[in-house]
């Protein structure tokens, strides 16, 4: 059975729904941002840097789910997807969807594999009405009162993590937005990049070469 795997963020959503849910998280309670921002004036010049830009985005990770554990952050997740749900509509490309469609019409296995919260995903797509996907996704772990990630589902890392659900390269079709994702993309026989950057786009189709093709989703 051919398999279609779609990246997440920014392929099949038009935001970075982890991001969104973090700041959301630390929103409802305004404390965290207050003691927390000693922290974050030290820790943000650190996102100028290849090597380190990672640290204020798990410390801001950190602070939002600080006093949560796995239950809770559950249930404010799906708290989460419906608020957004009901303030913006949709959370999907409206093409994202009809392609999802259009494989599974033909019999196609779908599978996400993401950089955000496996549930967090699983979430979105199941209030939109979609069914039968399986998500891949990240995981954290609790950390000082905070949760930190524990398996991050992305770039490369991507790959093992489909293996031991089942879903072993080569794959019939692969949609992605981003560079990092490029040891994922050239695991496909057919490549699609979803709204890329143009200078990610160069990139990307030079590498792949004739079996990647762009596409425009709205």
């Amino acid at each position: 059975m051919p398999i279609a795997v779609f990246d997440f963020d920014f392929t099949l959503t038009p935001c970075d729904t982890a991001a969104r849910f973090f700041a959301w998280l630390l929103r409802r309670n305004p404390w965290k941002l207050v003691l927390g921002a000693p922290i974050a004036v030290l820790i943000i010049p650190l996102a100028a840097f290849r090597g380190t830009r990672r640290v204020p985005i798990r410390f801001g990770a950190w602070l939002a789910t600080f006093g949560h554990g796995h239950e809770s952050l559950r249930t404010l997740a799906r708290a989460h997807v419906a608020e957004v749900r009901i303030r913006n509509g949709s959370l999907l490309r409206r093409d994202a969807r009809l392609q999802i469609e259009a494989h599974q019409a033909q019999g196609h296995t779908v599978v996400v594999a993401t950089g955000a919260l496996e549930y967090l995903a699983q979430d979105i797509l199941a209030g939109e009405g979609i069914n039968g996907v399986v998500v891949v996704g990240s995981s954290m772990r609790t950390l000082l009162g905070g949760m930190v990630v524990n398996r991050h589902c992305y770039g490369a890392h991507k790959i093992p993590m489909l293996q031991e659900r089942g879903f072993t390269p080569p794959w019939a079709f692969v949609y992605s937005d981003h560079l990092s994702d490029l040891p994922l993309l050239r695991a496909g026989s057919r490549q699609f990049l979803v709204n890329p950057k143009p200078r990610t786009a160069a990139r990307l189709m030079a590498l792949l070469g004739p079996s990647a093709s762009l596409v425009t989703w709205r």
